[in-house]
């Protein structure tokens, strides 16, 4: 009887202990996914296979009015409006990258001193810092922009010629901008300075002036 009553007592003390932390267990997950404990940020599950993901423009009616409009396509200023399609290089060899840009004239103090830079024919073609840059060209001015026409905006850049396609209704800091250094002409290509992700027209238009060494 009174080992019975030992295994009675060893048992009611492993089912305690096993209660405790199972609630311990339980508060301590509570506790990590919600209030000041939380260290992990809310998920979203993932759409079900095979199940494309909703389109921007059936959930923003912005997005919606602006596509409505459809996308310009054709010749505007001095440009060429010709969407997924850039001005053609004068280059003839393959590009490569190159250190030697400081004296290029696609250079400017404004890309700071460590800018990606590459040549090809033995020239530097293409300076590039982060989301703006300058190019040669040969050819039509044309610019790779996607949207309707009242997004575009003709204007000038310290007395040289530009474009502007205005920041898409859901994505405020798409801006693009496109400025005309130089026109092709004779043996020498033209010069396209270009902005991308810009958060404004009036800083867009700044900073093109400062890449191309003039007032804006």
């Amino acid at each position: 009887m009174l080992r019975l009553k030992m295994l009675r007592s060893r048992l009611f003390r492993w089912v305690a202990v096993a209660v405790v932390i199972a609630v311990a267990v339980t508060i301590a997950a509570v506790a990590g996914s919600v209030g000041p404990f939380s260290n992990r940020q809310s998920v979203s599950p993932p759409p079900p296979p095979g199940r494309p993901a909703t389109p921007l423009s059936q959930v923003d009616p912005a997005t919606a009015a602006d596509e409505a409009k459809g996308i310009y396509t054709g010749p505007l200023g001095d440009f060429s409006v010709t969407p997924q399609e850039v001005a053609a290089s004068p280059c003839s060899q393959r590009v490569k990258r190159t250190q030697n840009f400081k004296t290029s004239e696609l250079y400017s103090p404004a890309f700071g001193e460590d800018p990606w830079a590459y040549e090809c024919d033995g020239k530097v073609a293409l300076v590039m810092g982060g989301h703006y840059g300058k190019t040669y060209f040969v050819g039509p001015a044309k610019v790779p922009y996607e949207g309707p026409f009242d997004r575009l905006v003709l204007l000038t850049v310290g007395g040289h010629s530009a474009i502007a396609q205005l920041p898409h209704p859901a994505f405020p800091n798409s801006l693009r901008l496109t400025a005309i250094e130089r026109f092709p002409g004779g043996n020498a290509p033209g010069i396209l300075v270009y902005i991308d992700h810009g958060r404004s027209l009036e800083e867009a238009v700044a900073f093109a002036a400062r890449l191309m060494g003039v007032q804006p």
